[in-house]
């Protein structure tokens, strides 16, 4: 058996990208779009990979599950997400991460793999500052979640206290990446043009493009 199928991972693209203008998912990088770019990355370590989403038409022909909030409300969060990604998959626990990074370190994301199935939230802290969505959560996860929202504390970091949480420091997360690019996010144009730069140096200069036979 193929043990990627019994690994999980969830990709957040609930956002409303008003900084961006137009849906940050579609927005092309290295030649695919970031969505293409970030189920292929991740398809290397994980056999089940689910969207959740709210524009599901965005997201037809990937090798995907698509899954939308279960839980509703004023105002949105990432930790509706989070529950409707536990809640769409029977596995133990799965990794979550956002629509906008691109640069995501599997090497790091296999090491913190390695504490998931002994802790319920396996998240990144570099001092004080979390990286709520480069994490594992359990579907014990899913009734606190549910009553934290129901309580309108809607901020990711706010249930940590409630749970058995493995913090991955800085030094862990420097063997690995030491420039921390797998948390770079696109946010807005300036953050893309940044990822193109990025990308150009990791990847090395593009092809040029094919000449269309004019002079």
């Amino acid at each position: 058996m193929d043990c990627r199928q019994t690994r999980g991972a969830v990709i957040l693209a609930g956002g409303d990208s008003k900084r961006i203008g137009r849906p940050k998912p579609l927005l092309e990088l290295g030649g695919e779009t970031l969505i293409e770019r970030m189920v292929r990355q991740l398809s290397l370590f994980f056999g089940q990979i689910t969207i959740v989403t709210d524009q599901k038409e965005l997201f037809k022909g990937l090798p995907v599950t698509l899954a939308g909030d279960i839980l509703t409300g004023p105002c949105k969060s990432p930790l509706r997400g989070i529950h409707a990604g536990l809640s769409a998959s029977s596995l133990p626990y799965q990794f979550f991460t956002a629509c906008d990074m691109p640069f995501l370190n599997l090497p790091l994301i296999e090491y913190m793999a390695g504490f998931a199935g002994v802790y319920d939230v396996v998240v990144p802290r570099v001092g004080d500052y979390y990286q709520p969505l480069h994490g594992y959560y359990r579907r014990s996860c899913i009734e606190i979640i549910r009553r934290q929202l129901e309580n309108e504390r809607y901020k990711t970091t706010d249930f940590y206290s409630l749970l058995n949480v493995r913090y991955i420091g800085l030094a862990e997360i420097s063997r690995f990446d030491p420039g921390q690019d797998t948390f770079f996010n696109i946010n807005s144009w300036a953050d893309y043009e940044k990822a193109l730069r990025m990308l150009q140096g990791k990847d090395g200069p593009p092809e040029a493009p094919a000449g269309n036979g004019d002079s």
